[in-house]
């Protein structure tokens, strides 16, 4: 991975549903963060463009769970988490748009593209939520890919994607081969083995001021809902 090459692009990784899924009973004994992808360090280092986390976990859970995933977080372009989020929230939505929409991952492209001087027009963005795509989308974002995310419960399965394919659907892209917009990976099931376990699971690495302030938020969220509905 090129942490610093700029005006080649930039690659845009969701933490939850992209590298890893939390899952519990019936799947697992208890509820645990599993890995999604084996050796994903080196597929990334292939890329000759940096590769930036966006989630909306903390910093510090975030450097741990891609730590217990494989990933060598000094070899990433950075990670963009709810602290940042946050920062770039109050700053292009003030305290009312925090409130009314939470923490919107467009908010964050301003500071990546001043800090790595890339257009939002080169940055792919890798996701399983579709509403999280379409914002960044409408903000400027070149390239989404929705990755897919579920479990089979009967066959122990995840439903995930080839992270090797996901990658050459951005080569394509940067090659004028692939036109923007939402592209859906394919779903592929992968067995739940033992080299997929972390031993992390949320309410063990998610007590985090930012993550409380998450919950109030969605609270208040879902409170000013229900009074307009009503």
């Amino acid at each position: 991975m090129n942490a610093t090459k700029a005006g080649s692009g930039l690659l845009l990784l969701d933490l939850d549903g992209v590298v890893v899924f939390e899952s519990g009973p019936p799947l697992l004994e208890a509820l645990e963060i599993l890995r999604l992808h084996d050796g994903l360090t080196t597929l990334l280092d292939g890329l000759d463009m940096p590769v930036v986390v966006l989630t909306h976990r903390s910093r510090r859970e975030a450097a741990q769970i891609l730590q217990a995933a494989g990933v060598e977080v000094s070899r990433l372009g950075g990670i963009m988490a709810a602290e940042e989020l946050l920062r770039a929230g109050l700053k292009h939505g003030g305290v009312a748009g925090v409130v009314r929409h939470g923490l919107r991952k467009s908010w964050i492209l301003p500071l990546i593209e001043e800090r790595f001087g890339i257009s939002r027009k080169d940055i792919a963005f890798i996701d399983d939520r579709l509403e999280n795509l379409q914002d960044l989308l409408a903000h400027g974002l070149g390239l989404a890919l929705h990755a897919p995310s579920d479990v089979v419960t009967a066959r122990r399965a995840l439903v995930s994607f080839d992270f090797a394919e996901a990658l050459e659907r951005i080569a394509e892209w940067r090659e004028g081969r692939l036109g923007g917009g939402i592209v859906a990976l394919p779903a592929r099931e992968y067995s739940v083995l033992e080299w997929r376990r972390t031993g992390l699971h949320t309410r063990r690495q998610g007590r985090h001021v930012f993550n409380m302030a998450r919950r109030v938020g969605r609270a208040m969220r879902e409170t000013l809902r229900l009074k307009r509905a009503s």
